[in-house]
């Protein structure tokens, strides 16, 4: 119930409610039966474990994680510096030739081959040799070089596919920004045709982000949201 008389215009004003009190009063309320349950529920979220990456950031802060549980932990978090050591994921392992993959094009500084789950007829991506963990980690003229390789890498390998039947509108080049992507090695998606996109929830501007936005924000320039 409110405190004090209603005033038009006003919110009503509710006294606080300790978690002890509303479990008593639920009592009251049903005979003990949900008071039972929620006490025991209550008991168990106590008890149980809290989450591994917890005991792992509390364990770094105090100085006695293992540099291995430090490694997983943080190559999530913070995502590293762009030199980080290789992450031993499916892209590292396609370039060394462990993992299979369509290789459209290798020349030395990119790599590029199929989606293994392509969201339109054709898709490919663009990923660099050099290990990059996202595009959220490039700066400077030295990472929009890199974009601009990556871009004009993808347009002709798609101009290549398609032919003279290309229509620039149709494709969607693009960065999946941290924290909207799977493998953490910098790639760009080239997907053709637009029009036929599947999963179009993945490839939103919130977290799809085109190569000129990447470069505007790498050279200190106006990005456009």
């Amino acid at each position: 119930r409110p405190l004090g008389p209603r005033t038009p215009g006003r919110p009503a004003i509710y006294p606080r409610i300790a978690p002890c009190d509303a479990v008593a009063r639920l009592g009251r309320q049903s005979g003990g039966r949900r008071a039972a349950t929620s006490l025991a529920a209550a008991a168990a979220a106590a008890a149980a474990p809290s989450p591994r990456w917890l005991h792992v950031a509390s364990a770094s802060a105090a100085g006695v994680a293992s540099p291995a549980q430090r490694r997983r932990f943080f190559s999530w978090t913070d995502r590293g510096p762009v030199d980080a050591p290789l992450p031993d994921n499916i892209f590292l392992r396609i370039l060394k030739g462990d993992a299979p993959a369509s290789v459209v094009d290798d020349d030395g500084d990119l790599f590029s081959f199929r989606d293994k789950n392509p969201a339109s007829d054709l898709h490919l991506l663009v990923i660099p040799r050099s290990f990059v963990r996202d595009a959220s980690l490039l700066r400077g003229e030295q990472g929009a070089a890199l974009v601009r390789r990556m871009e004009a890498k993808a347009r002709s390998l798609v101009l290549a596919e398609v032919g003279s039947s290309f229509d620039p509108a149709e494709l969607a080049l693009g960065f999946h920004w941290p924290p909207w992507y799977s493998v953490p090695w910098l790639h760009l998606h080239a997907i053709y045709p637009r029009s036929r996109l599947r999963r179009r929830y993945k490839y939103t501007p919130f977290s799809f982000k085109s190569p000129e936005w990447v470069v505007e924000r790498c050279t200190g320039g106006k990005v456009r949201r």
